[in-house]
């Protein structure tokens, strides 16, 4: 599989400044949409649990670490987990 580190790059940060505007609206009393906020930190941690199972074989610094995984934001409706 040929991944573009660029494109991954561009949308990681694209992603993560989508989170760090929902939550500098938390922080400054602003309305956050609780749903919006939960799919925005979702995004951000499917982008990194792809990541870690990027690798270059037979290289002990850029190993798979795909068993590295983080947790989804379970959001019901009223509280985030």
């Amino acid at each position: 599989m040929k991944l573009s580190m660029n494109g991954f790059r561009r949308n990681l940060s694209d992603e993560v400044n989508r989170l760090r505007n929902e939550i500098n609206s938390f922080l400054n009393d602003e309305h956050v949409d609780k749903e919006d906020l939960a799919s925005a930190m979702n995004e951000v941690i499917c982008m990194i649990n792809g990541l870690n199972c990027v690798y270059v074989e037979g290289d002990p610094d850029f190993t798979d670490i795909g068993h590295i995984e983080v947790e989804l934001l379970e959001y019901n409706g009223e509280q985030a987990a």
